[in-house]
């Protein structure tokens, strides 16, 4: 009996104990749904076990007591410290929390989890309705350094500054991150800052900073500083129709231009460097003078004949070839070459038509080779073989020369210019003298065969053939005898 006892009184204490327990647990937890665990903070403010009403006047309380310290770039030293202190005053400061607002965030509260929150910190941000006056707060504003444009530097990019004589090339201008201000974000943020109650806030940390856009570290900036110190290590010596030609440094710095922010090369004045000494040393189409085999000297129009530069080529490898900072010496590309370089490109190997006396003479080396009388256009109709000096285009054997009212097979076709060429022409017998004046050709030089034969075997594609007629005035008056004087 006494066994049964004893236990059954212990299972009673056991029981009161946990009801005490239960009590005290529930009497503590229903405590908890009208005022907030310990250690609770709401906007900055110590408020554990505090109720509903003493949250709202604390806060309020609080406000009327509030200041916010502004952090950042200092406008003259760019260090980071305190730019200025906002309070609740400067801009007649009023945030709206209501009761409604505190038991809100109570509900969110779990009472029955107090012996929980016994040790642990529990901090809030209420978010009430904030309120001050514009016209102030723009006025605050507007007399802080730190916001002012005339006070604080813009960021700048970094660029490539451009060419340093002192280090040898090109040089990039490091950004500058600079003091000014987002107003707008800034504002807000600071705005947001007023209604959690922040003490401190940094405008840095909060990207409230105008930033540079390209650093000197970018990849971009990088690759173009070294494809432009690239191009100045350019060394190019032109032989351009035995005339020397550099493209140094100094000539390409004078080609690098900024479009964008990014160096360049300068397409238009490559080409007109190109066309500006082709221009200068090229032949082709320029007047010649020519001293004949008769001793005089004229001055005659080229056919296409002489140096010519291919302008488009020749600009486009230029180019390629700064590109690369080239070392080279290097002829222009040539649409069209002449036998010799200078500007006597006619050399001492050619064909010689004088067209005034009807002889064609031949020079190889300087030497007269060959010498023939011939037939050249018809004066009369107006069909005159033109004058220049010109190329040999090609030559063939065994050709039909095709007219509006002719076809006539020659031997040995040799054009030079468009459809002027010289050739056999079996159908005459004679050459020579004034034929031309009035039976001439449709504008050809007429040869004998074996003459044509010969000139064919000693001439190539590119040939020099000068023709000319003796202007008026070059050549002596004949003497005129008077029939008197003669000797019986």
């Amino acid at each position: 009996m006494k066994s049964k006892w004893t236990t059954g009184r212990v299972i009673g204490c056991v029981v009161g104990i946990v009801v005490v327990l239960l009590c005290i647990y529930l009497s503590v937890a229903f405590s908890y749904r009208e005022r907030f665990f310990p250690n609770t903070s709401i906007n900055g403010v110590g408020l554990g076990k505090a109720d509903v009403n003493t949250v709202v006047n604390e806060l309020e309380t609080q406000l009327k007591h509030y200041v916010l310290q502004v952090q950042g770039r200092n406008p003259e030293s760019n260090e980071n410290t305190t730019l200025f202190e906002l309070t609740a005053e400067d801009i007649d400061l009023t945030v709206q929390i209501t009761n409604a607002d505190v038991e809100n965030l109570l509900s969110q509260q779990n009472c029955f989890l107090w012996p929980i929150y016994m040790g642990k910190t529990t901090n809030y941000t209420l978010l009430g309705d904030v309120s001050y006056d514009l016209t102030k707060f723009a006025a605050f504003f507007d007399n802080q350094k730190a916001f002012r444009e005339d006070a604080t530097v813009s960021p700048k990019d970094a660029y490539i500054k451009g060419y340093s004589e002192e280090l040898d090339c090109f040089v990039i201008e490091p950004e500058v991150y600079g003091t000014r201000l987002d107003k707008q974000l800034a504002m807000d943020v600071i705005v947001t800052a007023i209604k959690e109650n922040a003490e401190i806030i940094n405008l840095e940390e909060q990207g409230c900073y105008l930033e540079p856009k390209i650093l000197a570290s970018d990849e971009k900036l990088q690759a173009n500083l070294v494809q432009a110190n690239r191009w100045l290590d350019t060394d190019i010596t032109y032989d351009w129709n035995t005339n020397e030609v550099r493209v140094t440094k100094d000539v390409v710095l004078n080609w690098i231009a900024r479009q964008d922010g990014v160096l360049i090369l300068d397409k238009e004045a490559v080409e007109a460097f190109v066309e500006e000494n082709a221009a200068e040393y090229d032949t082709y189409g320029k007047s010649r003078a020519f001293r004949t085999s008769m001793g005089y000297e004229l001055l005659l129009p080229s056919g296409a004949f002489g140096w010519l530069t291919d302008c488009e080529a020749e600009s486009k490898e230029l180019l390629n070839l700064i590109e690369t900072g080239s070392v080279c010496t290097r002829e222009p590309i040539y649409a069209c070459k002449a036998p010799w370089k200078g500007m006597n490109d006619i050399g001492n190997s050619y064909v010689e038509a004088d067209l005034t006396h009807q002889h064609l003479y031949l020079y190889q080396q300087g030497a007269l080779v060959l010498e023939t009388d011939f037939v050249s256009g018809d004066m009369s109709k107006h069909y005159n073989t033109p004058e220049g000096v010109f190329g040999l285009s090609y030559k063939t054997t065994n050709a039909i020369l095709r007219g509006g009212d002719y076809a006539e097979h020659v031997s040995y076709w040799m054009p030079y210019h468009g459809n002027y060429g010289m050739h056999d022409a079996t159908w005459r017998s004679e050459f020579g003298g004034d034929i031309y004046q009035n039976n001439g050709s449709h504008g050809c030089i007429n040869l004998p065969l074996d003459k044509a034969g010969e000139i064919y075997q000693q001439i190539s594609e590119g040939f020099p053939v000068v023709c000319y007629y003796y202007p008026p005035g070059v050549l002596p008056e004949p003497e005129v005898y008077d029939s008197d004087d003669e000797d019986d």
